[in-house]
């Protein structure tokens, strides 16, 4: 199975259950986990728990050592000793888990490919035009697809389960926003790495920029994931940026990045290589040459 098969171990409250259960009470055996997250309680469904712990145990965020399970390091140090905290703190830890290299191996696997199928769903979607994109129902999805993806062995969506699960993950991993229709932005995951992206640095050159972000999130331009499914994406049915032109789900997120003042995307030069933002109708929206963080003042 896979988070993406909601019906059986795709529920992120469901992880969020079991993540608080263990930050709360500490390592615990199978059976106490499943009974301090209410497993025998008439309300909730036993199976999604034992497949959920299943699945992410797998994935890395849990550990069992000797029938105990307990939160794995370096996670359960980045998700702290308090619930609330834990559980605001989850989505960028699952979301490291899920594109991480390990969970990525089988690529174009359709069994036992751990995270993979999120991650191609992802990195497709991220590909497309926000602007034009029609995610009112899993059929507007599944033929756009089906038109650019010539090999049926490597379309991700054809069915409406994977994508509900795209759709639920997405949102949670902060890769889109909710609404009448889901609107796919990942501002909130970009956000969430903008430490690790600048690292010392406060100002970097606009393709160094991406390029880190690229590493940190391979499902965004440039990423390796990314890469992979714009291979096998038809040039007759999908816009290929130009060279030095970011994809209209990226340019969106460093505008919103830059209203907020989390950063100042700036053009310091005519003559360095920079990058440029597009916008609706894939016109060009904006170039710069570097971006700068912003640093909140002491206090706020």
């Amino acid at each position: 199975m896979s988070i993406l098969n909601m019906p059986s171990d795709g529920l992120f409250n469901v992880l969020i259950f079991l993540t608080r259960a263990l930050v709360r009470l500490g390592p615990k055996s199978r059976s106490e986990l499943l009974k301090a997250c209410g497993a025998e309680l008439d309300a909730v469904d036993p199976k999604h728990l034992s497949q959920s712990l299943t699945r992410w145990t797998e994935l890395g965020l849990f550990a069992v050592d000797d029938g105990v399970i307990a939160l794995r390091e370096p996670y359960r140090s980045l998700l702290g000793r308090n619930a609330d905290i834990a559980e605001a703190r989850l989505p960028k830890v699952a979301r490291e888990i899920a594109l991480a290299p390990d969970n990525n191996a089988r690529f174009w696997e359709a069994e036992e490919n751990r995270s993979a199928d999120f991650s191609r769903g992802l990195s497709w979607i991220l590909a497309q035009d926000v602007y034009a994109l029609d995610t009112s129902s899993h059929q507007r999805v599944a033929t756009l697809e089906s038109t650019q993806v010539a090999d049926d062995a490597k379309r991700m969506l054809q069915n409406d389960t994977r994508w509900n699960g795209l759709r639920t993950w997405m949102l949670y991993l902060g890769f889109a926003r909710g609404g009448a229709q889901v609107t796919i932005d990942p501002t909130d995951a970009v956000r969430d790495m903008l430490p690790g992206i600048f690292g010392r640095d406060e100002s970097l050159p606009a393709p160094i920029f991406v390029e880190r972000t690229a590493t940190a999130l391979p499902v965004m331009d440039g990423g390796a994931y990314r890469l992979k499914i714009e291979e096998v994406l038809k040039d007759s049915n999908w816009t290929r940026p130009s060279e030095g032109h970011l994809s209209t789900a990226f340019s969106h997120a460093i505008q919103r990045l830059d209203r907020e003042g989390l950063i100042a995307a700036e053009k310091k030069s005519d003559s360095e290589e920079g990058i440029m933002l597009t916008g609706v109708d894939q016109r060009p929206w904006r170039s710069m040459t570097h971006i700068r963080r912003i640093q909140a003042k002491k206090g706020k």
